[in-house]
């Protein structure tokens, strides 16, 4: 027998609360949050900007339509972090 089913807003709400857990612990160096309306992932990197670190292609702060857009950008920056 299984539990009780969820209405797709807690469901939904399910899923970001994943997405934002599995993001904020992969990417300590920036601060991620989530708007509902519209739906909207934006990430700030937590250290200063340098000129150098702007120069090399680094951004202070990303966005993405979903979870899955902003993970691929904050691994493509977390790769020019470390170069």
């Amino acid at each position: 027998m299984t539990g009780p089913r969820l209405g797709p807003a807690a469901e939904n709400l399910g899923l970001v609360t994943r997405q934002l857990h599995a993001l904020r612990t992969t990417y300590p160096a920036w601060e991620i949050h989530y708007s509902p309306d519209p739906g909207h992932w934006t990430a700030v990197l937590r250290r200063p900007l340098t000129a150098q670190l702007a120069a090399g292609g680094v951004r202070k702060r990303l966005a993405a339509p979903d979870a899955i857009t902003l993970a691929s950008a904050l691994a493509h920056h977390t790769t020019l972090l470390h170069t």
